[in-house]
């Protein structure tokens, strides 16, 4: 299902380039960084790290800091963001849940069951699989509980635990998004009609072929190679085909901007120079490792081995403790959580208008096969 490799944690480094005369930053954390000694500095976690974008101090993209500003690229974007990430998240998750299911052969009631099992009533195989810990990460990075809370976890814990950890990126979450985000009446004005036909259909049999092979196992370079391809295909096309109206033409190019963007997250990012940081903290807390795995949008992934199950086993109690002291905490009961709001698919776009293209240009090569 997702795109499993194994981590040793670090930090992401917050970089500062000259783009032309403007100045950009590559996002790590979208501000009130502190590394290990304190992931969301004095401000918030969800409010100024937005889930997933750790790739982009990566080196993915930059953002202009004066169009970030104009757009109002702000704590509010960002939590929408957030929201909508999450909300993706719990549609991979019920997908998962359905597919064993269906593999099992049990019926929905039984199904229903196994999957509140991880979180009311986790038994050891759930923990060494993660799924009892990802329960966990749901519930304390749920919109409800303010971002504040994340931030106040001291709970110690040391990196050689983290190191052990062995982290999957929750990939499927944005190959459903991209998906969804790619339905034929969900394109911008500017891309519809028979000009964009051709561009439209190669990049849904694209992701589409992300999607299942997401769901079936790990998503290839060739795969992740025909998504790039097909987006950088579609700019390509609205460059030589612009639309008289420029408003339909900006549209038509944020929307591009999101599909690249959400793209890059799909890809495994270079992180050696994050490991080398990490062999220097001796502890760190609970509150900066979920903080990390917001920002790097990462799960927690089967355990193979015995210093993998060590560390669920003791890792386990301390994020359930975490979660009952901060529900109690915010007063919040998340057994009768009402159904989730409909996911407001327009927040990648928003949210991405302010990002520079050249950076993930570069992420496609014309070299590749013409289909997936």
């Amino acid at each position: 299902m997702h795109q499993s490799f194994r981590w040793a944690l670090g930090t992401a480094v917050v970089l500062a380039l000259t783009v032309g005369e403007a100045r950009a930053q590559y996002y790590g954390g979208y501000g009130g960084y502190g590394g290990w000694g304190g992931w969301g500095g004095a401000s918030t976690v969800q409010g100024s790290i937005a889930r997933g974008l750790g790739y982009y101090a990566m080196g993915a993209g930059a953002y202009n800091e004066e169009t970030a500003q104009a757009n109002a690229i702000n704590a509010n974007t960002i939590e929408q963001w957030n929201e909508f990430m999450f909300l993706s998240q719990q549609e991979a998750n019920r997908r998962e849940y359905a597919r064993r299911q269906r593999i099992m052969k049990r019926d929905a009631q039984t199904g229903d069951l196994n999957a509140k099992r991880p979180l009311e009533n986790p038994q050891d195989a759930d923990i060494r699989n993660g799924n009892g810990l990802n329960a966990i990460l749901d519930q304390l990075t749920n919109p409800r509980v303010h971002s504040t809370a994340l931030r106040l976890l001291k709970t110690p814990i040391s990196g050689k635990v983290i190191r052990d950890i062995p982290f999957v990126n929750a990939s499927e979450a944005v190959t459903i998004s991209m998906h969804e985000l790619t339905g034929e009446g969900d394109w911008p004005v500017a891309l519809r009609g028979e000009t964009f036909a051709p561009e439209r259909q190669a990049y849904r049999d694209a992701i589409t072929a992300a999607v299942k092979e997401d769901e079936e196992g790990t998503l290839s370079p060739q795969t992740l190679q025909y998504v790039n391809l097909a987006g950088a295909r579609l700019r390509a096309k609205l460059e030589a085909n612009k639309p008289a109206d420029k408003i339909e033409y900006v549209q038509a190019l944020n929307y591009i901007k999101a599909l690249l963007s959400m793209a890059r997250m799909l890809e495994k990012p270079q992180v050696d120079k994050v490991l080398k940081e990490l062999d220097s903290v001796k502890d760190t807390s609970l509150g900066s490792l979920l903080a990390f795995m917001h920002a790097y949008n990462l799960r927690f992934g089967s355990a193979t081995t015995d210093e993998q199950r060590a560390v669920y086993e003791g890792l386990y109690p301390l994020m359930a403790d975490a979660r009952d002291r901060t529900l109690k905490d915010a007063g919040i009961d998340l057994s009768n959580t009402p159904p989730p709001p409909a996911r407001d698919d327009r927040h990648p776009v928003n949210f991405f208008q302010g990002i520079h293209l050249e950076p993930l240009d570069n992420r496609a090569n014309d070299t590749a096969p013409a289909k997936p």
